[in-house]
């Protein structure tokens, strides 16, 4: 492997105990090879975004069954029936527990910058998802209209409450886009707006409104995925292009400067990486007028051969990246934690 990237990106959940384990091991870990670094999303925050279905229990009727890697199923309901559940979710209001987590751990983290375990450079990521990976797979389509709003705004308190409380400079946020793909790609999963809007056009207009209130000094950060239940993704991605056509659409049109951004290459991709891997080469002119750091999600666990495979094919389509996981680690075992992170910092470089 001839060329070493340059630092790692962890992307949210790493399930140890609590926060402070989190910041500890991983930087310890990892000396100098984190720009930003997540709480872990431990707790109940740690698979994903299965804790906000506890967000909607004031609507019981709203909730869909949730089943791993599957659509759930839908029943029909009137129309007085969504416009009462609607008029109920918007009575008693939304709050998500994304500002009040990160306060919360910011707290720890600024602990530990003070102790010297964390360096002073290191900034503080807060991952939120966008509206998609909460609304769609927990709430009956039926309500699906008008509870996007709902939800969507209260995810925009939840990133202005995180700036009022924490320095800018010392802020990384991350949005968290899962679903969307499904949505983007068009072949597993159609969303309700498929028959009234263009689902892409859709999509990139509510990733711009999360992106909207967050400040200039604030770091913004992109991760995208295929989902990880059970180690599967909920389809395998022929290539990177719909992630490639999507963060164009992103860099041209944000408000807001994209500091770093992440894309998965799945083990599925062997086969053929560099053709895989091929279209990025299109976005790499966008991501140089930002300034943006390109994180590969090519770390595999107990697969170091695979993982510089994949280094080494991705070194051919782009000249600098770091390396991270292809999703977050909420649910990785606990024994491999310890392995991807040593993994991870072997095949990269410090940036520190």
């Amino acid at each position: 492997m001839a060329y070493k990237p340059k630092g790692c990106l962890l992307l949210g959940s790493v399930p140890l105990s609590d926060n402070e384990t989190v910041f500890r091991t991983c930087m310890a870990a990892m000396p100098g090879r984190l720009k930003r670094i997540p709480d872990g999303e431990t707790g109940h925050r740690r698979m994903f975004t299965m804790w906000q279905f506890a967000v909607f229990q004031s609507v019981p009727e709203m909730l869909v069954k949730f089943t791993l890697n599957g659509v759930a199923s839908s029943r029909d309901f009137t129309k007085e029936e969504v416009d009462a559940g609607i008029a109920k979710l918007e009575q008693v209001g939304i709050e998500t527990g994304y500002d009040k987590a990160a306060i919360e751990s910011y707290a720890v983290f600024k602990k530990l910058q003070n102790e010297g375990v964390i360096p002073p450079q290191v900034r503080f990521q807060v991952c939120i998802p966008s509206v998609a990976n909460v609304v769609t797979p927990f709430i009956e389509s039926a309500f699906q209209p008008g509870v996007y709003p709902l939800y969507e705004a209260a995810l925009v308190r939840a990133i202005k409450n995180i700036q009022a409380s924490i320095p800018h400079l010392e802020l990384s946020i991350q949005l968290d886009l899962s679903i969307d793909n499904a949505f983007w790609d068009g072949k597993y999963m159609t969303p309700w707006f498929a028959d009234t809007h263009d689902v892409k056009d859709f999509v990139v207009a509510y990733i711009l409104r999360m992106i909207e209130p967050i400040a200039p000094d604030v770091e913004l950060g992109i991760h995208n995925c295929y989902g990880d239940m059970e180690h599967k993704h909920f389809f395998e991605p022929e290539s990177m292009q719909p992630v490639v056509e999507r963060g164009l659409k992103l860099f041209e049109k944000s408000p807001h400067k994209i500091g770093c951004f992440h894309a998965q290459v799945p083990v599925s991709a062997m086969g053929d990486l560099e053709g895989f891997l091929e279209p990025l080469k299109e976005l790499v002119p966008r991501m140089r007028e930002h300034g943006t750091e390109l994180y590969l999600g090519v770390v595999q666990f107990e697969d170091e051969e695979g993982t510089k495979r994949r280094i080494e094919a991705a070194e051919k389509v782009v000249s600098r990246f770091g390396v991270a996981t292809e999703c977050g680690m909420g649910r990785t075992p606990v024994e491999q934690i310890e392995g991807i992170l040593k993994l991870s910092a072997e095949v990269c470089e410090p940036v520190l």
